[in-house]
């Protein structure tokens, strides 16, 4: 494919933001009119005919309009959108939002799930921290009955972890409360990643043939299993007043992929090795549940780990120049607040 001239990238541009902004397709002769462009319309149409030969535009079978492909929206945002478009009103609005809210890290994510869905008027999502990276501030042991143990792990970020374990002997009391000291002891201050690694192998070696071996024994293959991230999701009826998404093969793939959250999770951990903002458009999220969407999501980290996933996801009719800048200040707010409360 030939290389894209000046003039056919600001006409790309133009036509881009034109579509973005109206939803309708795209003519030569308004078009020229209304952005001054000193050529005619008919030299206007030769260069959406080129554009659309390179795969930038197409046009529906009902209107001589163009409107932008996956690749045009591709073009746009990694060529074009050198001025991203979102205010200080925004801006202030986002880090108000995020000061207000609760310490508790599930309602924190509920809270910025919320923030995203309202500045973008789309859909805003949440992937929640990996348990790996979280540091373990305080563990405990609870009875439920004869053969059930409760394990709550908080961590110094405000997640509390539940877990129950079966164990194949009665423990009393007293074993309960001098296991959950040892291990709010032993554990205090690593990630549950190091623990599973390193500290549960070499704490079990050294309380071997205590008392409380037992119940040191089930807390490992517990802490072996605690690896899921859950997502929230808020905004899902913006979504359903955008014409773009009400066409029936559009909004059917969209409310699927939102009732499927371990695809969409899946998709969100693309950005997990990333320290930039990611754009997925159209076809490229690469996923039999979306058509016609784009993702627009960036890694936040605890410390220097990537630890989870926010973002926005919406029609590929987005406007980038708003939603890419605010994932990325959200993500670096949020990422700053973990680092933080997680020292």
């Amino acid at each position: 494919m030939r290389a894209v001239t000046e003039r056919e990238s600001e006409v790309l541009k133009s036509i881009v933001q034109e579509y973005i902004a109206t939803g309708r397709p795209v003519g030569s002769r308004s078009f020229v009119q209304k952005y001054s462009f000193s050529i005619s319309p008919a030299t206007m149409r030769n260069i959406m005919y080129d554009l659309e030969s390179l795969g930038f535009l197409t046009h529906p079978h009902t209107s001589a309009g163009r409107i932008p492909t996956d690749t045009g929206y591709r073009y746009f945002v990694d060529f074009l959108s050198d001025s991203y478009d979102i205010s200080d009103l925004d801006y202030g609005y986002i880090r108000d939002d995020f000061m207000r809210s609760e310490v508790h890290l599930d309602k924190m994510f509920m809270s910025i799930t919320k923030m995203l869905s309202s500045v973008s008027k789309l859909a805003g999502i949440v992937l929640t921290p990996n348990p790996d990276f979280t540091v373990v501030k305080q563990v405990e042991l609870v009875s439920i009955d004869p053969e059930t143990v409760l394990l709550i792990i908080i961590t110094r970020t405000g997640v509390v972890i539940n877990k129950k374990i079966a164990i194949s002997e009665r423990v009393t009391r007293d074993i309960l409360f001098s296991t959950s000291n040892i291990l709010s002891s032993e554990f205090a201050g690593f990630s549950i990643y190091d623990i599973k690694t390193d500290i549960a192998g070499k704490m079990r070696q050294k309380y071997s043939g205590s008392n409380e071996q037992i119940c040191l024994d089930v807390v490992e293959l517990a802490l072996n299993s605690i690896n899921e991230q859950d997502i929230f999701i808020e905004g899902i009826e913006n979504i359903l007043h955008i014409p773009d998404m009400i066409e029936k093969v559009v909004l059917t793939s969209f409310l699927r992929l939102i009732e499927e959250k371990k695809n969409l999770a899946e998709i969100m951990q693309r950005t997990m090795d990333s320290d930039s903002v990611q754009t997925f458009i159209g076809s490229e999220i690469d996923n039999s549940y979306v058509v016609g969407c784009s993702l627009v999501a960036c890694c936040y980290k605890i410390g220097n780990k990537n630890a989870g996933v926010l973002g926005v996801i919406g029609p590929t009719r987005m406007d980038y120049r708003k939603v890419v800048p605010l994932v990325d200040y959200t993500g670096r707010l949020v990422t700053n607040f973990l680092s933080n409360v997680s020292r």
